[in-house]
C-alpha cells in the first residue's frame, strides 16, 4: 500500500521524473515455495531494471527491499548490487525492519555490510535506526514517517453509543494482538463492563474464524468479541464510523508503523497501542491515545478501562489524533517529506539539485519562497525590460542577485558589488555565476548586504518619493 502512495503521489512525480519498476514476484500474501513463475518475474524485474537504467540514467534510484529473509537474500540483494556496478546513487526505503534481529549471522553480516555500503537510507521513525545502526551512519539516515490518503467526502459525524465499541483492525495473528486482547476484554467483563469488539482482517494459518471462535468460547465472550471478517471500502468505513476506541496490542516482531492506526486517527478515535516500532511517535501516550505493555493483557486492560469510563477523555484524544493525522501523516504531507529528503540528498559533498515550478504566489506564500532562498536568478532577455521590480524585492530580502545588461538593469544590480551581471541567452555564463555564488557563501552574505544597503539608499518608498519631489521641484522652476 504505501508503494501505491508514494507511486501516486502528485507532489513526487510533479517535481521527479519518474520510472518505475514493479519489484513483485507474487500476490499479496503470497509465500510459497520458488516457481517457474517467480522465477521468470525475477528476470523481468532484473532486465527491466537494467534497460531503465542504461536509457533513462536516473539522478537516483529509490528501492524498497525486505530487511531481510529469502527475497532480500536471492533477488533484493543481488539486483542492488547490479544498480552499484551501473554507477546508481541509490536510496533504501525499508517499510519493514529486522535487520538487528539476524546480524550476528555471518551470510547476514556479510550481505548487509556490502548491500548498505554507500546508499542513503529513509527510515519510518527515529526509533528504527537501532535496527540498522550496525551498517548505516546516522548522517546516512532521513526519517519519513508513512502517509495514508485522506478520506474523500469524510463528514465527522459524533456518536453516542449506549454499549461502547471497540474495533481491532488487522489479521489475525497472535503477534498482531489478537489473543491479548482477548484476555484483555475477559478482564473488562470480570469486573462488569459491557461493549462489542469487532475484530476486522484475515484469517490466518495461525488463527483462522473457528479457532477465534473457540477463544471467545472459553473466555465467556459470545456476542462480545465478534470476527467480523475482511472488509473493504465503504463496509469498513461503517466500522470505523461506529467505533469509540481502537486497539491495536500489536507485538509483531516485524512491526514498523502500524498504518491502522492513522486510519482510526482519520476517523477522530482514540488509539490503544504498543511501543512496538515506531508507533510511539505515531500514538503519543495521553496525547492522541494511550500506549500498554507488549503482550501485557493487564496492561491492556487498563488502558481501555480509563477510556470506557471517561467519554470527555476519548473525545478529547479523538480529536487531537485527527489533528496530528491531518498536520503530519497524510498522503500529501507524505509526498512532500519524500520530495524534500530525495531532493536534499548529498552524495559526497554533491547535492542532487532540481527545479520545480510553483505556480503563483503571492504575499505571505512569495515571502517565503524569498525568506528560503540563498540567492536570486532573473536572466532575462525580454525586448521590453527596463526596471524590473522583481530584483528590487530580492535586494530587499538581502539576496544577491544574478541578472543580465537588459534595460536598467545594470543600474539597479552591480556587477561584483551586490550581484552578478552575466550575457543575455548565454547559459554557460549563466552557470558559471550561478556556480560561483553557490560554491562562496562569504560572497553570497557580501553581496546581499551590499544589495540591502543600495536598495534602502536608492530604491525604497522613501527614496522613490524624495527623488519625485526633487524632479517635480526642478520641473515648476523650469
Amino acid at each position: 500500500m504505501m508503494g501505491k502512495y508514494i507511486k501516486d503521489s502528485e507532489e513526487i512525480n510533479n517535481t521527479f521524473d519518474c520510472r518505475y519498476v514493479n519489484l513483485s514476484t507474487g500476490a499479496m500474501g503470497d509465500t510459497g515455495a520458488v516457481s517457474f513463475h517467480k522465477l521468470r518475474t525475477v528476470w523481468r524485474i532484473y532486465t527491466q531494471s537494467i534497460k531503465n537504467t542504461l536509457l533513462f540514467k536516473p539522478n537516483v534510484v529509490y528501492f524498497t527491499p525486505c530487511a531481510k529473509g529469502p527475497s532480500f537474500c536471492t533477488k533484493e540483494f543481488h539486483l542492488v548490487q547490479i544498480l552499484k556496478l551501473l554507477g546508481c546513487k541509490i536510496v533504501v526505503h525499508l517499510h519493514n525492519k529486522g535487520v538487528s534481529e539476524v546480524q550476528d549471522k555471518w551470510y547476514y553480516n556479510w550481505l548487509f555490510k556490502r548491500f548498505y555500503k554507500g546508499v542513503k537510507v529513509i527510515l519510518l521513525s527515529e526509533l528504527l535506526y537501532a535496527d540498522v545502526k550496525k551498517y548505516v551512519k546516522r548522517e546516512n539516515v532521513f526519517i519519513c514517517p508513512n502517509g495514508i490518503p485522506e478520506i474523500k467526502n469524510y463528514v465527522y459525524k459524533p456518536h453516542h453509543n449506549e454499549i461502547p465499541h471497540i474495533l481491532f483492525l488487522s489479521n489475525l495473528l497472535i503477534g498482531k494482538g489478537v489473543v491479548v486482547l482477548l484476555d484483555a476484554l475477559k478482564i473488562l467483563k470480570d469486573k462488569g463492563y459491557s461493549f462489542v469488539c469487532d475484530f476486522v482482517g484475515s484469517e490466518t494459518h495461525e488463527i483462522d474464524a473457528q479457532r477465534f471462535q473457540k477463544e471467545v468460547e472459553k473466555r465467556g465472550l459470545n456476542q462480545m468479541a465478534v470476527y467480523q471478517g475482511k472488509k473493504y471500502g465503504n463496509e469498513k468505513e461503517a466500522y470505523f464510523e461506529k467505533t469509540d476506541i481502537f486497539a491495536f496490542p500489536t507485538f509483531y516482531s516485524n512491526e514498523t508503523f502500524g498504518l491502522v492506526n492513522l486510519e482510526a486517527m482519520a476517523h477522530h478515535i482514540p488509539v490503544v497501542s504498543t511501543n512496538e516500532g515506531g508507533i510511539p511517535d505515531v500514538v503519543r501516550d495521553g496525547e492522541n491515545g494511550l500506549i500498554c505493555k507488549k503482550n501485557d493483557s493487564e496492561s491492556l486492560a487498563a488502558c481501555l478501562l480509563r477510556l470506557l469510563d471517561d467519554e470527555a477523555l476519548r473525545n478529547k484524544l479523538g480529536e487531537k489524533g485527527y489533528s496530528i493525522f491531518k498536520k503530519e501523516y497524510t498522503q500529501k504531507v507524505l509526498g512532500e517529506n519524500m520530495t524534500t529528503i530525495l531532493e536534499g540528498i548529498e552524495w559526497g559533498g554533491v547535492k542532487i539539485t532540481l527545479c520545480r515550478y510553483f505556480g503563483k504566489k503571492y504575499d505571505e506564500d512569495k515571502e517565503a519562497f524569498f525568506e528560503n532562498a540563498d540567492l536570486f536568478v532573473f536572466p532575462t532577455f525580454y525586448s521590453n525590460e527596463c526596471f524590473p521590480l522583481v530584483l528590487l524585492e530580492a535586494m530587499q530580502h538581502g539576496l544577491p542577485c544574478i541578472s543580465t545588461n537588459e534595460g536598467g538593469i545594470p543600474d539597479i544590480v552591480k556587477h561584483d558589488e551586490s550581484g552578478l551581471i552575466c550575457e543575455r541567452k548565454d547559459s554557460q555564463s549563466l552557470a558559471k555565476s550561478i556556480l560561483r555564488l553557490l560554491e562562496d557563501e562569504e560572497l553570497r552574505v557580501k553581496f546581499g548586504a551590499n544589495g540591502r544597503i543600495r536598495y534602502e539608499e536608492n530604491f525604497s518608498i522613501s527614496s522613490f518619493e524624495k527623488k519625485m519631489c526633487e524632479i517635480l521641484k526642478l520641473i515648476c522652476e523650469i
